[in-house]
């Protein structure tokens, strides 16, 4: 009815203008499934990203306080410490989380600096788990863990639905590791594949790249995953994934950074520390185990295995050198954390 009452020049100018549209949409058609494909896979990541900081959290409430007081007790000494920050990390699958933890809980005097620290250098460990998750296929899994999850914390007992939102929570983050999969598949026979290859075949710029990639992304684990996942559909060789995960565990330590900014000098002093751990891990990756890297990427067992036994094998060299120089450097440590500026 508003057509109607219009000029005849300007119901021309409408229909031109309508015409033109149309033609317009038509034309972009085409770019229209590669919008998708970058989408999908966007899309993926945000979900492995937020699956996995929901699924630390959910795991970090119902914990509470009694997560916290056993947390102290755990890190009397440092290999229980270690052995803490790695098994809390295998269960929340966030060494990010784990470590900004760490820092926060020395700040409130939950942990001593020692312990929390202790705790930093088992979380490395235990990040690792997530590689061999995924070259275990157990994304598969993840629907089931989501629908079960998601059915128990609506229709389960009440007092034992938040259990409910964990199982859904860690389901979502293989659930999203799978869509990364299918989405990455198209690519395996693009011819700019080999370009991009090329450019991260420089083990500085996988380092560095990675490295980049994990502070934006706040997740060691969302890094590793892709670099198995990528492995596994054949888009990158595993001797750029190994330098992928590297630069990775260098890229966590910004979250710890980012956590003590707000906190008081010496727990900025710590996330330094921790820093320093990951970057004396990589030193020691980048020289004295290249042999074993070499060795582990030789042996015949399928390659995203061995870039999760190369993750492996990399954090353990790192924790148990670090355990090991402690006590002998640790009253320096001591003297620097406590020094008022």
């Amino acid at each position: 009815m508003f057509t109607a009452v219009l000029h005849p020049q300007y119901m021309d100018s409408v229909s031109a203008w309508t015409i033109t549209a149309r033609k317009n949409r038509y034309q972009s058609l085409p770019m229209t499934p590669l919008l998708t494909w970058i989408f999908s896979i966007i899309a993926a990541i945000m979900l492995f990203l937020h699956g996995l900081a929901s699924f630390s959290e959910e795991v970090a409430r119902i914990g509470g306080e009694r997560l916290r007081l056993r947390l102290h007790k755990l890190t009397q000494t440092d290999l229980y410490g270690a052995l803490t920050g790695a098994i809390s990390t295998a269960l929340v699958q966030s060494s990010s989380a784990v470590t900004s933890m760490a820092v926060g809980l020395a700040h409130n005097r939950t942990l001593t600096d020692r312990g929390a620290f202790a705790v930093m250098i088992g979380a490395n460990v235990g990040t690792t788990f997530t590689a061999w998750l995924v070259t275990m296929k157990i994304v598969g899994l993840g629907p089931v863990f989501v629908t079960l999850g998601g059915l128990w914390s609506l229709i389960g007992p009440r007092p034992w639905r938040p259990y409910g939102k964990v199982l859904f929570y860690f389901g979502l983050v293989f659930l999203a590791l799978d869509l990364i999969s299918q989405a990455l598949a198209p690519i395996a026979n693009s011819p700019a594949l080999a370009d991009w290859h090329e450019l991260l075949s420089s083990p500085v710029l996988a380092l560095l790249f990675a490295a980049l990639l994990t502070a934006l992304v706040q997740s060691s684990s969302v890094v590793t995953g892709l670099a198995v996942l990528l492995v596994q559909q054949n888009l990158i060789a595993p001797e750029v994934a190994v330098w992928l995960i590297a630069g990775a565990n260098i890229g966590t330590t910004s979250t710890a950074l980012l956590a003590s900014t707000a906190l008081d000098i010496n727990s900025r002093k710590l996330a330094l520390l921790n820093t320093g751990l990951n970057m004396f891990g990589v030193l020691l990756f980048a020289t004295l185990l290249q042999p074993i890297v070499s060795m582990i990427l030789n042996l015949t067992i399928a390659t995203d295995q061995q870039i999760a036994l190369v993750h492996t094998v990399f954090n353990l060299a790192a924790a148990t050198a670090a355990l090991i120089i402690l006590p002998h450097i640790w009253p320096v440590l001591k003297r620097w954390l406590n020094r008022t500026p």
